[in-house]
């Protein structure tokens, strides 16, 4: 019998040897297969990659087209602002002069005013004083 046992125990671990094998012949073909699919994944990802760093220096180009041509844009907004401005001023300072002109103008007429309202109320006076025949 000991024969015998030992032959089992060895059939027994020679079966448990074979299943081991197959197990890891299994997890070895899984893994490569989980291989091939991780580099295409990888690849997938490359391109998408790939594509949105073109896609972010093509908008990048764009934005920069963009931003000088806003430039262009403002610098004659900015000359017609300046011209603008100047042509304010000018209205201003003709506004200002016109008003002081109108003030100075309005200054004789009131001191005329002034003077006639004074004169009258000393003819006034005048009158009032005198007694009554």
């Amino acid at each position: 019998m000991n024969n015998e046992t030992l032959t089992i125990f060895v059939g027994i671990i020679a079966v448990c040897m074979v299943i081991i094998t197959l197990v890891i012949a299994l997890i070895g073909f899984y893994a490569v297969k989980m291989m091939q699919k991780s580099q295409e994944f990888i690849a997938v990802v490359q391109n998408e990659l790939s594509f949105l760093t073109t896609k972010g220096a093509l908008t990048l180009h764009e934005i920069n087209e963009f931003i000088i041509h806003l430039k262009d844009q403002t610098t004659p907004i900015s000359e017609k602002s300046l011209s603008a401005l100047h042509e304010i001023r000018e209205l201003v300072s003709y506004i200002h002069e016109e008003t002081r002109t109108l003030a100075m103008k309005a200054s004789g007429g009131i001191a005329k005013v002034t003077i006639g309202s004074l004169a009258i109320g000393a003819l006034a006076q005048i009158f009032k004083k005198q007694p009554h025949n």
